[in-house]
């Protein structure tokens, strides 16, 4: 059979070596898909999964009907396994795996093989990465697990070593562009802004293009960067309130104000405009610069990375998201005190 995986961006290192696997039959029992958000991991495991299901020579074709049952989630051999929530985050039980590992004994009614996809494998409890274990160790001939992660430290290393790891890693501002100018049919200059916009993540890329609550919080994020300027508490505590609906919100609002960051330090130190990420908030970057200088940067980026470590351990949210919006306001208004207030953080 011939492979052709179209549909996720870049990677093509995982294309191949998966590509090569199909067509030799050398198909691996476990795969652990791991790199960070937006990659196109959930993608290549829908692909993968259709392409095995797939009964045409050149797979997936995504024309048969076993393609669109995959794409719709509805193929009798393919299960997505995802977690239920408990608290604000999903987590997948060891009921759930303890599900999956009786129907994986069950012999496949169409085909060859039965292919479950577990996209937030780092979700997986310890009971039930424990009770997933031995299946990864003596797996059905006919059964495909592939796991998918952005945390693969999360996982026990027994299950890391039971499977073959992928990793997913950023794709070229390039083949971004190529991306959105022929599948998105954009204007080359506005293809080449959202592609550095996007960092090597094309999913970010796509939301911003598409996704309307995407491109509201983006705006708040802005809102919230020109509150620094006003130099008020308040004012960024309230700029700053849509950091404490959820940990992933504050954690995505600090990973894109480190580059933020990134991009006012490239100005202050009279770097390319196009070595931005956030191309098309030059002028306003270029007005926030003049706030900030060489020094205190490194110290705020700092800061973030202990405000993100802080919610990864299940802090308080709200006095995390405050404290932090406070101290970064202080470095503003007296940047002379940026030193001391770092030197206490590290305590």
């Amino acid at each position: 059979m011939k492979t052709a995986f179209k549909k996720t961006i870049g990677q093509e290192k995982v294309k191949q070596l998966l590509a090569r696997a199909l067509e030799n039959g050398q198909l691996s029992h476990g795969y652990l898909f791991e790199g960070p958000a937006g990659l196109g991991k959930r993608k290549m495991a829908k692909e993968l999964a259709a392409a095995i299901l797939c009964p045409k020579e050149e797979a997936p074709c995504w024309h048969c009907n076993a393609c669109k049952q995959v794409e719709a989630g509805t193929h009798a051999e393919f299960r997505w396994i995802q977690g239920q929530e408990e608290g604000k985050e999903p987590v997948v039980s060891v009921d759930t795996i303890r599900s999956l590992i009786k129907d994986i004994y069950l012999k496949p009614y169409e085909g060859e093989y039965k292919v479950y996809v577990v996209p937030e494998a780092d979700t997986m409890t310890v009971q039930a990465q424990n009770a997933l274990l031995k299946t990864l160790e003596e797996p059905p001939d006919h059964s495909i697990i592939i796991l998918a992660t952005p945390e693969p430290e999360r996982l026990l290393p027994t299950i890391l070593s039971r499977c073959q790891r992928l990793v997913f890693r950023p794709v070229k501002r390039e083949t971004i562009q190529s991306y959105l100018e022929e599948s998105k049919k954009m204007p080359g200059d506005k293809a080449a802004s959202l592609a550095a916009f996007a960092n090597g993540i094309p999913d970010r890329a796509v939301e911003m293009l598409e996704d309307e609550s995407y491109q509201q919080q983006y705006k708040a994020f802005i809102q919230l960067t020109d509150s620094m300027l006003e130099k008020d508490y308040e004012i960024a505590i309230e700029k700053g309130e849509f950091m404490q609906r959820d940990k992933s919100q504050a954690l995505w609002v600090l990973e894109l104000w480190q580059e933020w960051l990134r991009d006012l330090h490239i100005l202050i130190i009279g770097g390319e405009p196009d070595l931005l990420v956030h191309q098309n908030q030059e002028n306003r970057l270029r007005k926030q610069a003049a706030y900030y200088n060489e020094s205190t940067i490194p110290m705020i980026h700092q800061m973030m990375e202990t405000a993100r470590e802080d919610i990864r351990t299940h802090g308080n949210l709200a006095f995390i998201v405050e404290s932090l919006l406070i101290n970064l306001v202080s470095m503003v208004k007296e940047p002379d005190n940026a030193k001391e207030l770092a030197s206490f953080l590290d305590r």
